[in-house]
Protein backbone atom coordinates (compact mmCIF):
# COMPACT_ATOMS: atom_id res chain seq x y z
CA UNK A 1 0.00 0.00 0.00
CA UNK A 2 1.62 3.35 -1.15
CA UNK A 3 0.20 6.83 0.05
CA UNK A 4 0.05 10.90 -1.05
CA UNK A 5 0.84 13.64 1.54
CA UNK A 6 0.28 16.84 0.42
CA UNK A 7 -0.49 20.20 2.01
CA UNK A 8 -3.36 21.58 0.60
CA UNK A 9 -5.53 20.21 -2.55
CA UNK A 10 -7.71 22.35 -4.86
CA UNK A 11 -9.86 22.72 -7.70
CA UNK A 12 -7.77 23.56 -11.50
CA UNK A 13 -9.12 27.16 -10.80
CA UNK A 14 -8.32 27.24 -7.01
CA UNK A 15 -12.50 27.61 -6.50
CA UNK A 16 -13.47 24.26 -8.52
CA UNK A 17 -14.47 21.38 -5.58
CA UNK A 18 -12.28 18.54 -5.76
CA UNK A 19 -14.38 15.26 -6.70
CA UNK A 20 -13.53 12.49 -4.78
CA UNK A 21 -14.89 9.33 -6.56
CA UNK A 22 -14.08 7.06 -3.28
CA UNK A 23 -14.95 7.69 0.08
CA UNK A 24 -12.32 8.74 2.61
CA UNK A 25 -11.77 6.93 5.54
CA UNK A 26 -9.95 8.69 8.54
CA UNK A 27 -8.25 6.90 11.32
CA UNK A 28 -7.37 10.14 13.41
CA UNK A 29 -9.05 13.19 13.75
CA UNK A 30 -10.14 15.14 11.28
CA UNK A 31 -10.39 19.06 11.48
CA UNK A 32 -12.47 21.61 9.27
CA UNK A 33 -13.55 24.72 9.33
CA UNK A 34 -16.80 24.15 7.71
CA UNK A 35 -17.68 20.56 6.31
CA UNK A 36 -20.82 21.01 3.49
CA UNK A 37 -22.66 17.40 2.75
CA UNK A 38 -25.21 17.26 -0.07
CA UNK A 39 -26.60 14.04 1.41
CA UNK A 40 -26.06 13.13 5.17
CA UNK A 41 -23.13 12.54 8.16
CA UNK A 42 -23.28 9.74 9.97
CA UNK A 43 -21.19 9.20 13.10
CA UNK A 44 -20.89 7.19 16.20
CA UNK A 45 -20.11 10.32 18.26
CA UNK A 46 -20.91 14.17 17.89
CA UNK A 47 -18.04 16.64 19.95
CA UNK A 48 -19.06 19.90 20.53
CA UNK A 49 -22.06 22.32 22.40
CA UNK A 50 -24.47 21.65 19.42
CA UNK A 51 -25.38 25.18 19.47
CA UNK A 52 -25.38 25.07 15.35
CA UNK A 53 -26.62 21.53 14.99
CA UNK A 54 -30.10 21.79 12.94
CA UNK A 55 -32.66 19.31 11.18
CA UNK A 56 -31.54 16.66 14.15
CA UNK A 57 -33.97 13.85 14.48
CA UNK A 58 -35.89 13.37 17.89
CA UNK A 59 -34.17 11.51 21.31
CA UNK A 60 -30.93 14.14 20.79
CA UNK A 61 -29.32 14.84 24.60
CA UNK A 62 -29.21 18.59 24.58
CA UNK A 63 -28.21 19.25 28.72
CA UNK A 64 -27.58 17.75 31.84
CA UNK A 65 -27.38 19.51 34.65
CA UNK A 66 -26.61 18.84 38.18
CA UNK A 67 -26.87 20.44 41.49
CA UNK A 68 -26.13 19.32 45.12
CA UNK A 69 -28.40 18.72 47.66
CA UNK A 70 -26.34 19.65 51.30
CA UNK A 71 -26.37 17.73 54.78
CA UNK A 72 -28.70 19.96 56.42
CA UNK A 73 -30.32 19.83 59.87
CA UNK A 74 -34.07 20.64 59.82
CA UNK A 75 -37.55 21.39 61.35
CA UNK A 76 -40.20 18.37 61.36
CA UNK A 77 -43.58 19.85 59.51
CA UNK A 78 -45.94 17.71 57.55
CA UNK A 79 -47.68 17.15 54.91
CA UNK A 80 -52.02 16.54 55.96
CA UNK A 81 -52.77 12.72 56.85
CA UNK A 82 -54.78 12.57 53.89
CA UNK A 83 -55.54 11.94 50.39
CA UNK A 84 -54.85 14.90 48.81
CA UNK A 85 -51.06 16.15 46.84
CA UNK A 86 -49.02 17.81 49.56
CA UNK A 87 -48.79 22.43 48.82
CA UNK A 88 -45.98 24.09 48.06
CA UNK A 89 -46.47 25.43 51.81
CA UNK A 90 -46.41 22.20 53.86
CA UNK A 91 -43.77 19.93 55.01
CA UNK A 92 -40.01 21.93 55.21
CA UNK A 93 -38.03 22.93 52.58
CA UNK A 94 -34.78 21.47 52.07
CA UNK A 95 -33.89 22.39 47.88
CA UNK A 96 -34.67 24.69 45.82
CA UNK A 97 -33.10 25.59 42.45
CA UNK A 98 -34.00 27.91 39.43
CA UNK A 99 -33.83 26.57 36.16
CA UNK A 100 -34.73 27.82 32.67
CA UNK A 101 -35.39 24.93 29.88
CA UNK A 102 -32.54 25.46 26.81
CA UNK A 103 -36.12 24.99 24.67
CA UNK A 104 -39.15 24.52 24.01
CA UNK A 105 -38.96 21.75 22.38
CA UNK A 106 -37.96 19.06 24.76
CA UNK A 107 -38.74 16.64 27.83
CA UNK A 108 -36.98 17.87 31.32
CA UNK A 109 -36.50 14.46 33.29
CA UNK A 110 -35.78 15.40 37.19
CA UNK A 111 -33.96 13.10 39.18
CA UNK A 112 -33.00 13.79 42.64
CA UNK A 113 -32.30 11.73 45.86
CA UNK A 114 -31.99 12.62 49.79
CA UNK A 115 -31.27 10.38 53.08
CA UNK A 116 -34.54 11.97 55.07
CA UNK A 117 -33.98 10.91 58.68
CA UNK A 118 -34.74 11.94 62.27
CA UNK A 119 -32.49 13.13 64.40
CA UNK A 120 -34.48 13.56 67.25
CA UNK A 121 -37.35 10.51 67.64
CA UNK A 122 -40.04 12.43 65.55
CA UNK A 123 -41.36 10.00 63.11
CA UNK A 124 -41.84 6.34 61.78
CA UNK A 125 -43.06 8.16 58.58
CA UNK A 126 -40.76 10.00 56.38
CA UNK A 127 -41.25 11.51 52.81
CA UNK A 128 -40.10 14.12 50.13
CA UNK A 129 -42.20 15.87 47.35
CA UNK A 130 -41.05 17.82 44.21
CA UNK A 131 -42.49 20.84 43.21
CA UNK A 132 -42.26 23.51 40.93
CA UNK A 133 -42.97 27.36 41.34
CA UNK A 134 -46.21 28.14 39.52
CA UNK A 135 -47.80 25.01 41.19
CA UNK A 136 -49.13 25.16 44.47
CA UNK A 137 -49.84 21.05 44.00
CA UNK A 138 -46.62 18.43 44.76
CA UNK A 139 -45.45 17.39 40.93
CA UNK A 140 -44.12 13.62 42.66
CA UNK A 141 -44.36 12.67 46.11
CA UNK A 142 -42.47 9.31 47.60
CA UNK A 143 -43.26 8.43 51.50
CA UNK A 144 -41.56 5.50 53.58
CA UNK A 145 -42.68 4.07 56.95
CA UNK A 146 -40.35 2.00 59.46
CA UNK A 147 -41.64 1.31 62.87
CA UNK A 148 -38.08 -0.26 63.56
CA UNK A 149 -36.49 1.29 66.76
CA UNK A 150 -33.22 1.27 64.66
CA UNK A 151 -34.03 2.42 61.14
CA UNK A 152 -34.41 6.16 61.70
CA UNK A 153 -35.53 7.43 58.41
CA UNK A 154 -35.28 6.31 54.48
CA UNK A 155 -32.92 6.90 51.43
CA UNK A 156 -35.50 8.87 49.29
CA UNK A 157 -35.81 9.08 45.43
CA UNK A 158 -37.71 10.80 42.80
CA UNK A 159 -38.14 10.79 39.51
CA UNK A 160 -40.36 12.79 37.07
CA UNK A 161 -40.85 13.54 33.41
CA UNK A 162 -42.34 16.94 32.55
CA UNK A 163 -42.72 19.14 29.33
CA UNK A 164 -40.65 21.95 29.43
CA UNK A 165 -42.80 25.07 29.74
CA UNK A 166 -40.41 27.03 27.29
CA UNK A 167 -37.39 29.76 28.00
CA UNK A 168 -38.26 31.28 30.74
CA UNK A 169 -37.28 31.03 34.49
CA UNK A 170 -38.87 28.79 36.96
CA UNK A 171 -37.83 27.68 40.44
CA UNK A 172 -38.54 23.10 41.34
CA UNK A 173 -37.92 22.93 45.64
CA UNK A 174 -37.89 19.94 47.39
CA UNK A 175 -40.28 19.70 50.69
CA UNK A 176 -39.71 17.02 53.19
CA UNK A 177 -42.13 15.17 55.32
CA UNK A 178 -41.89 14.45 59.08
CA UNK A 179 -37.86 14.30 59.85
CA UNK A 180 -35.67 16.75 61.03
CA UNK A 181 -32.36 16.11 59.20
CA UNK A 182 -31.56 15.87 55.49
CA UNK A 183 -28.45 13.25 54.06
CA UNK A 184 -26.91 12.83 57.67
CA UNK A 185 -25.29 9.80 58.76
CA UNK A 186 -27.26 6.11 59.15
CA UNK A 187 -26.02 5.65 62.66
CA UNK A 188 -29.11 4.91 64.71
CA UNK A 189 -30.37 8.40 64.69
CA UNK A 190 -28.89 10.48 61.63
CA UNK A 191 -25.23 11.94 62.88
CA UNK A 192 -22.53 14.18 61.42
CA UNK A 193 -20.68 10.98 60.00
CA UNK A 194 -18.01 10.80 57.43
CA UNK A 195 -18.18 14.26 56.02
CA UNK A 196 -20.78 16.52 54.75
CA UNK A 197 -19.42 16.68 51.08
CA UNK A 198 -20.10 12.59 51.17
CA UNK A 199 -23.62 12.38 52.08
CA UNK A 200 -24.58 15.67 49.76
CA UNK A 201 -26.71 13.97 47.09
CA UNK A 202 -27.99 15.01 43.74
CA UNK A 203 -30.95 16.57 41.67
CA UNK A 204 -30.31 16.22 38.16
CA UNK A 205 -31.89 17.34 35.35
CA UNK A 206 -31.48 16.00 31.37
CA UNK A 207 -32.86 17.91 28.61
CA UNK A 208 -33.94 15.45 25.83
CA UNK A 209 -35.33 16.95 22.07
CA UNK A 210 -38.46 15.83 21.37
Amino acid sequence: MSEIRVENIIGENSVDAVQLTKGINTTGTLTSTNVSTASSVTAATFHGNGAGVTGVSGGVLLRKTFYTIPRQSTGHASFPNDDTAPQIDEGTEIFSQAYTPSTANCELFIHCSAGIRERTNVADDVGMALFISDNTSALRVVTEWNSDSVVHGANIIIAHKMSSWGVSEKTFSLRMHKANSVNFAATGYATEKYGASTHASLFVIEEIAT
